[in-house]
């Protein structure tokens, strides 16, 4: 029988600034991705090329090493020549391959957004459904926009939006590191 230790950390042992400097890298680093959105959308688009191409590896080492006896082998190679494929003209053409990611990304906020209004007209009995509405209308109305704009949506999306994202994450954690602080001094009065 495995015997399962569990382990307390009080609010005494939590180091407060590290809040602090987990914040301030945050901040900093989401103020310099709003600054240069266009940059940051295709270095991410550039690292989703590359991460591509090493499970495209790994997919031919999987094909060259399994059996012939079966049909595995010949999808594996068939895998990893499109993720090749893929990931190259992600790393090459990070404009583009971005543009494809933002259209995928606005058809599942399309999909999420006219379930969300069926819902809201449908289910009578559902609670404030005027905001499952306004939600599912907020959805569609996005993601149509980034289907006809997808450039600008892939710039949007992936500089402006994780840009705010870090910028407000560096700032909730800088105020709570600082709360975790005075919490600190008055109860771990060791």
């Amino acid at each position: 029988m495995t015997e399962v230790m569990m382990y307390e950390e009080s609010i005494c042992d939590v180091k407060w600034g590290t809040y602090v400097l987990l914040g301030l890298l945050s901040l900093i680093f989401g103020i310099v991705i709003f600054m240069y959105p266009g940059i940051t959308a295709a270095v991410l688009v550039m690292f989703f090329g590359v991460l591509v191409i090493v499970l495209a590896f790994m997919m031919l080492v999987m094909a060259l090493m399994t059996p012939g006896t079966t049909a595995r082998p010949t999808w594996l190679l068939l895998g990893a020549i499109l993720g090749f494929i893929i990931g190259v003209g992600a790393v090459l053409a990070p404009q583009f391959f971005g543009a494809i990611l933002t259209i995928i990304i606005a058809v599942v906020l399309f999909m999420i957004g006219l379930m969300n209004v069926i819902i809201a007209i449908s289910e009578k009995t559902f609670p404030h459904r005027w905001l499952l509405f306004f939600m599912g209308l907020l959805s569609v109305i996005f993601a149509i926009l980034l289907m006809v704009y997808p450039l600008i949506g892939s710039f949007i999306v992936f500089g402006v939006l994780i840009g705010i994202y870090f910028i407000f994450y560096g700032i909730l954690s800088i105020i709570a590191g600082f709360l975790l602080r005075s919490v600190r001094k008055e109860y771990c009065k060791a």
